[in-house]
């Protein structure tokens, strides 16, 4: 099994600053990083945004982006056997096509004592962004594909990954609704805002819901106006199925049981 995390709309962060975050990820859970790309405008590409993404050491890229000479790239430690890589930390700006972001893969078993967690509280206190969700996967590639609704990659059979993607900017130009008035779905780990807080769900606010029973998981404020929101694996799929069915939910979709056709005598 694979972790994965994304942050949205961290048009705010710099390169710079986003790479030192990278590299402390890699050190709180115990992985080498190995390598570097970064991506760089084709100029005869097929479309605006078209790249590219070039091989590079982890020092020269430091250097390149202490130098301004590059923006979005990615870090990543690969081991024999893997692919395509063991774990990987991207920063993506809007200059290739797509939208802000920063990502990041890799294996659930150096996730002890969740590393992650304590990773999202300490950002809280260092960088601005408005969202952020920690999931699970079972495939390294499906966890990378997930964080921006490409490839049609689900982590729930209840959900629909292009409702997601059609809603980011970039070349979908969507609103953007999980910045303030909507979620994506709800994960083990989620970082919310106090916009998210005030959706309204059958007469109260998310806020009141989830503090009205433990099984919808448990708040905690951290700095920036932002809220850490972790639920027990095990009441995931109800409270996914209750906000889905209260429309708060982007890529929701009910869940459809087939039905056996009837064979005749």
């Amino acid at each position: 099994m694979y972790s994965g995390m994304v942050l949205y709309n961290t048009e705010d962060i710099g390169s710079e600053t986003a790479c030192e975050l990278g590299e402390k990820l890699f050190t709180d859970l115990g992985i080498p990083i190995t390598g570097a790309g970064y991506y760089k405008i084709l100029k005869n590409g097929d479309h605006p945004g078209d790249h590219d993404i070039i091989e590079i050491s982890f020092p020269d890229l430091k250097k390149k982006i202490k130098n301004n000479e590059i923006t979005a790239f990615r870090i990543y430690s690969e081991k024999r056997d893997v692919q395509p890589w063991y774990a990987s930390f991207g920063y993506m700006t809007n200059e290739f096509g797509g939208f802000h972001y920063i990502d990041a893969q890799y294996p659930s078993v150096v996730d002890e004592p969740k590393a992650t967690i304590e990773f999202l509280r300490t950002l809280s206190n260092k960088i601005s962004y408005s969202y952020g969700v920690k999931y699970d996967s079972d495939k390294i590639t499906k966890a990378f594909y997930y964080a921006t609704g490409d490839n049609m990659v689900n982590i729930y059979q209840y959900e629909d990954a292009s409702l997601f993607r059609k809603e980011c900017s970039g070349r979908f130009k969507g609103q953007e609704r999980y910045k303030s008035t909507m979620l994506r779905m709800v994960y083990p780990v989620n970082v919310i805002n106090r916009h998210h807080l005030d959706i309204v769900i059958s007469n109260i606010n998310l806020k009141e819901w989830i503090s009205s029973d433990e099984k919808h998981g448990v708040l905690e404020e951290l700095s920036s106006g932002l809220w850490l929101w972790t639920v027990d694996a095990a009441e995931l799929d109800e409270v996914n199925k209750y906000l889905g069915n209260a429309g708060v939910l982007i890529s929701w979709k009910p869940l459809t049981i087939k039905k056996t056709q009837r064979k005749l005598p």
